[in-house]
Parts: C-alpha cells; structure tokens; sequence
C-alpha cells in the first residue's frame, strides 16, 4: 500500500484549536499520514507533537509525523519529548536540524544523525520510527544522511526527477523508505515554491491534473509521497481525493 503523507500548515494561533481539527478531518480519509511541522523558517509554532496527540486522540484512523527541530533540544529534552508522544500514540518523528533565527542559538548536544543513533539505545522508546529530513541532493550528503538507516527519510523540495534518480540509485544500498515532495503548484502556492527552488515555478492549466500525474510517476520509484502545497491546503485534499482513485 502506498504511503499518502499530507503536510499540515503550522498552526501559528491557538485561540481556536477546534478549526485546526476540522481542517485536519477533512484530509484522513483520504491520507495515510499527516506531517505536522514546527516552527519553519523559525517561526514559532505549536508544538508538532503536542498537536499530534491532539490529532491522533481526535482522528484514529490517520497516522501522525510530528517534525523535531534537533537544534531546540538536549539528550535529555529529546527523549522526555518522545516518550510523551509514544504515550499519545505518536510512533513517527522526522528528525531535522531546524531553522535558527535571528539571536536564536542551536543547543549543540545532537545533529539529526547522532540524535538517531542516540535514540536507538533507549530503551523507553523501543517502538519509534524515526525519520530523517534530507535537505540536499550530493550523493556523499546523502549517503550520510542513510547510512544511520533511519526507518524512513522525507526529501527536500525539487521537481528535477535527476535529483530524485539519484536518491533512488543510492539507497538501493540501504533500502530505507524515501518519501518525497509532490508539490502541488497553484497561483497560490507557487510564490513559495519558487521562492525555496530559487526559480520561477510556473502553474499548470490543470494543477489537480498535473500533481496526481506526477504521483503516479514518483509512486514507480518510491513507496509513498508527501504532499505540499504552501498555503494552498485545500488543493492538498482535492489532490489526495483524486489520487485515490488510483490507488
């Protein structure tokens, strides 16, 4: 069965946690998983997996990937902060360095791929699938990045199937569950897409059309997707529903 991730905005406001919930409901049928950031571009957000657990006790039927800015938290805080999502029913972390802002400092104790190693001898969390966030497309990054042999790895924006190629080339070494980036570009998400490529993205006739054809062509290589559409959530659900179908 393929792997259908839905990348959730960040909730940013939290005067009105129900609306949140009820954007989420409208994508579990339709998902596998959903992907819950935390504070992108270094602006804070809700925490991923206290929100997580809100969504797991609310939605059973989906599962959770709470995103863990390594850069934020000791050996210690790291492993309190899974432990409480285990409790919550939350098996799935995507570990990644996370952006520093202005006057903000890394704690320094673990890097995403000392914190997999770190984690694996403890024994409190046997149970978690670990993921690791893949941020560039040079094969001795990447060979870094999966030779720690995380349960899963989700990959940085592209649309160059050059730069996935080779993803899929090198992990045949060591067959760890890739998921990569659908975007989904639309008049409103392409001015955030471009802006992360560095290039000018431009929107199909058909957005809808042109994402589930893609899916199908990633979903050859690889055993699921994420999938992305900066500010534009409702195009997310409407794609989901139309790949479906397919699957």
């Amino acid at each position: 069965m393929a792997i259908i991730i839905a990348e959730l905005p960040p909730l940013r406001r939290i005067d009105n946690p129900s609306n949140y919930l009820s954007v989420v409901g409208s994508i579990v049928d339709y998902v596998t998983h959903v992907d819950i950031p935390d504070s992108t571009f270094a602006n804070p957000s809700a925490n991923a997996i206290l929100i997580g657990s809100l969504i797991k006790h609310r939605y059973s039927n989906v599962e959770v990937i709470a995103n863990v800015r390594i850069a934020d938290h000791n050996k210690v805080g790291l492993t309190a902060l899974i432990m409480g999502g285990l409790v919550n029913g939350i098996r799935n972390y995507l570990l990644m360095r996370g952006d520093l802002g202005p006057g903000v400092t890394a704690v320094q104790d673990l890097t995403p791929v000392s914190a997999i190693n770190y984690l694996r001898e403890i024994e409190q969390i046997n149970g978690v699938r670990l993921g690791i966030s893949i941020s560039s497309f040079e094969e001795g990054y990447i060979r870094e990045r999966l030779s720690v042999k995380p349960d899963f790895a989700m990959l940085q924006y592209t649309l160059s199937m050059e730069d996935l190629m080779l993803i899929h080339r090198v992990n045949k070494e060591f067959n760890v569950d890739i998921y990569p980036a659908l975007l989904i570009i639309t008049s409103k998400s392409s001015k955030v897409i471009s802006k992360i490529l560095n290039t000018e993205v431009p929107v199909k006739p058909d957005p809808i059309d042109d994402a589930v054809r893609r899916a199908l062509e990633l979903l050859r290589y690889f055993p699921g997707i994420y999938l992305s559409a900066p500010g534009d959530f409702e195009t997310i659900v409407e794609t989901a529903r139309a790949l479906r179908k397919y699957l």
